[in-house]
């Protein structure tokens, strides 16, 4: 599920299984091209890394770090509000007003504690909209199926002469009118106008850098294991009371999805599928998570 590079996987093109492996190949073999952003490859560089060889560079010399900061602000308030003062700090007034000052002295976001009530309705939507923003600039333009109705023969015909486009469905709508279906050519794509896909990538190569640390303050504590990660969770084992990543409400920080369960037992078939056994006071549930969807048994 997990090759070790891309030799090792094309050797093995139904996955294979095996204890103890060692990777036989050298340097060139175990090499890859790839197109990361700076910070990635500097993250790379550390960890004793060779690049061999570059093709191109986009430098930016000009950059504004307050870009996004009004929507930003708005919506994770927004979040934030919806989502209620943490268990660990709910009734606490001393706690409550010591948070509610961190998010202002942190990220800048003014918090008001009597809008503090937790509204999943309202936190998905915040959530949405401030995950949405960046994948709006990377939106593929390619492939995507435009519709026009007409009842004009001519238009038919002027659809069946372009050759920038390709039809892929004539539907009769009534006796008069068709619903034309076509895709744009991939020579004659256009850009839509909010395209910008180094901001996306910006944005989820540092995601990746935050996941990267968390991972490696995990497998390097001694008696910690590392079993399971994806965008922003990480599943792994630790000593009690010797946890290796500091937990937090804030934006960025980690908090514990089950604080008053022991995780007994955990499988995983791959990213977004695993199951948990997990126990409280003596009583047993599980939780399977596949592809988004979850359930929980008791």
């Amino acid at each position: 599920l997990t090759p070790i590079h891309n030799t090792c996987a094309r050797e093995n093109p139904r996955g294979d299984v095996k204890e103890n492996y060692s990777c036989q190949h050298n340097d060139d073999q175990r090499g890859w091209v790839s197109t990361c952003t700076s910070i990635e490859l500097n993250e790379a560089l550390k960890e004793g890394y060779l690049v061999t060889k570059l093709y191109r560079v986009l430098e930016y010399s000009e950059y504004d770090e307050h870009l996004f900061q009004p929507y930003i602000s708005q919506f994770m308030s927004q979040k934030i509000h919806a989502s209620g003062f943490d268990h660990n700090i709910k009734g606490n007034v001393e706690k409550e007003d010591q948070f509610i000052n961190e998010c202002k002295e942190m990220f800048g976001i003014s918090i008001e504690k009597e809008k503090m009530e937790l509204n999943k309705g309202k936190r998905t939507l915040a959530k949405l909209s401030l995950n949405n923003l960046w994948g709006r600039f990377s939106l593929r333009n390619f492939g995507l199926t435009q519709c026009q109705i007409t009842d004009e023969p001519s238009e038919l015909c002027k659809k069946f002469e372009d050759n920038t486009i390709e039809i892929n469905s004539i539907d009769e709508l009534t006796e008069n009118v068709i619903l034309i279906g076509y895709i744009k050519n991939k020579d004659f794509v256009e850009e839509h106008q909010c395209s910008n896909v180094i901001i996306s990538l910006w944005t989820t190569s540092a995601a990746r850098i935050h996941l990267l640390h968390a991972m490696q303050k995990v497998v390097r504590t001694p008696g910690c294991q590392l079993l399971y990660t994806d965008t922003d969770s990480l599943i792994f084992t630790h000593p009690k009371n010797i946890c290796p990543l500091e937990l937090g409400p804030h934006l960025g920080q980690f908090t514990d999805e089950y604080p008053n369960h022991d995780i007994i037992e955990y499988c995983s078939g791959g990213a977004k599928q695993y199951g948990l056994k997990l126990q409280k006071e003596g009583e047993y549930r599980g939780r399977i998570c596949f592809k988004g969807e979850r359930n929980n048994t008791q």
